[in-house]
């Protein structure tokens, strides 16, 4: 027995020394993003545009400082510079000592340490560094009374799990070498039972599996009961994607806002397959399901930006499924909501023209998760060069890209599906307002002449 603990012993020591150089590539990694700007303009690094694609897709515009240009693109996967879309970007502000993640528009804060000041944070593990900083046991960051409930259960379950596994590992190794088989001793037949000790290992785990159940009960049925004042955010889920509607009948693709301080329900369906509506620093998490509501809700606390992550498994794109949610000042969420009701209107009150429309309505839909507008086709087939070009169906028959072929692609997608490519598009009857339909024709048609990969 002593010979085979040994064993273990030194598999363990072997495996360490062995996951040493894994867990040094992290911080090497990190250091790698150390760039200067003439590194990163020959790697092809567009600081303007970078800002300049990322504006594109925020509601605010923002203002990067010099420092802050400075520091963008540092941590840049070169393969993925020219779809900025795609990639990664770190953006970090020394004035504040924060790192901010840049990806497909979403901006995250990912550090207050200083430490993090000096350089920027490895890209592929960028985007967990909010929600595991500070915190025990990798939770991610409480932003509400409720989680701070959920977070007291799961310490006491995993300090119980921690206790009993290292006080029953270490018994055992005891008895084994203690109460060993040994030359000439024969074991005490008469031992039957002891009252007192079965007592004990009855009682003791009854109390603290009561502990968990109560817990777990409670504050389920707290997560699940949204007081009478809450304010109500329908939620539509979509492969892959998510669009908000509030009760004024704003609806805001991939993100959404709320008041800070305010309890707000989450009114969920689907339109295609299982989704999940996951919110890491509330606790919260459910599924989505089509046919049928699903309801979550909390306490949107102080103001804040938050991700939003669908955590069920829904097709080829489900990791690049996620929406931001911002928690405003009343003020802000006032000004954003006039903004979000008028987001096809210029500043001086003039309508945008239909191209600006159909680009923001193709980032705002998500139709960027499958559409690409660089020739290179994906899950669906590329928007490059699609305008006016021969479709062949999966039926046999063939039609011309033209206005008709796009709306009736947009309202009733399956019934003139590429040949080539399943039946996995949202179908935005009746979602999609008519402005919006005639600005994705007027976008295909500003990408005529870019050549397509396939």
């Amino acid at each position: 027995m002593i010979m085979r603990i040994e064993a273990l012993l030194l598999a363990g020591l072997c495996f360490f020394g062995s996951a040493a150089p894994m867990f040094a590539q992290d911080a090497e990694g990190a250091a790698a993003g150390e760039t200067s700007e003439a590194v990163k303009a020959d790697a092809g690094v567009d600081v303007d545009k970078l800002i300049a694609d990322y504006n594109a897709k925020e509601t605010t515009p923002r203002t990067f400082t010099a420092e802050e240009r400075d520091w963008i693109g540092r941590g840049l996967d070169p393969a993925d510079v020219d779809a900025f879309r795609k990639g990664h970007a770190s953006i970090i502000s020394k004035d504040e000592n924060t790192i901010f993640f840049l990806r497909d528009g979403v901006e995250e804060t990912i550090s207050s340490d200083p430490k993090f000041a000096t350089r920027p944070v490895a890209p592929h593990i960028a985007p967990f560094a909010t929600e595991l900083e500070g915190n025990p046991f990798w939770t991610a960051k409480r932003a509400s009374e409720t989680a701070k409930d959920v977070d007291a259960m799961f310490d006491f379950i995993m300090w119980t799990s921690y206790i009993f596994t290292a006080l029953i590992g270490v018994l055992m190794v005891v008895f084994c070498i203690k109460y060993r088989r040994k030359p000439g001793v024969r074991a005490d037949q008469s031992i039957t039972h002891n009252t007192p000790i079965e007592i004990i290992w009855s009682v003791i785990p009854t109390i603290l599996v009561g502990i968990m159940f109560w817990g777990g009960y409670t504050t389920f049925l707290d997560m699940r009961t949204p007081p009478p004042d809450a304010m109500t955010v329908k939620v539509n889920a979509y492969q892959w994607g998510w669009n908000f509607t509030y009760p004024s009948g704003i609806e805001s693709p991939q993100e959404f806002h709320v008041p800070a301080n305010t309890p707000v329900e989450m009114l969920m369906t689907s339109n295609d397959v299982i989704h999940s509506f996951h919110l890491p620093s509330f606790r919260q998490k459910s599924d989505v399901l089509p046919n049928r509501y699903t309801k979550v809700w909390f306490d949107s606390g102080e103001p804040a930006t938050y991700r939003v992550y669908c955590s069920e498994y829904c097709g080829k794109l489900h990791s690049d499924m996620y929406a931001k949610m911002v928690v405003d000042t009343p003020e802000d969420y006032a000004a954003w909501l006039v903004k979000a009701g008028n987001w096809m209107v210029n500043d001086d009150g003039t309508m945008k023209s239909a191209l600006e429309i159909g680009e923001l309505t193709y980032n705002r839909r998500g139709c960027k998760a499958c559409h690409s507008i660089d020739g290179r086709a994906g899950t669906a087939p590329t928007f490059a060069g699609l305008w006016g070009l021969e479709r062949k169906f999966a039926d046999g028959s063939t039609r011309v890209a033209d206005e008709n072929y796009v709306r009736q692609s947009i309202l009733d997608p399956y019934s003139q599906l590429v040949e080539g490519y399943g039946e996995q598009m949202t179908v935005y009857n009746p979602m999609l307002p008519e402005e919006q339909i005639n600005g994705i024709i007027a976008y295909l048609k500003s990408l005529k002449d870019v050549p397509r990969v396939d």
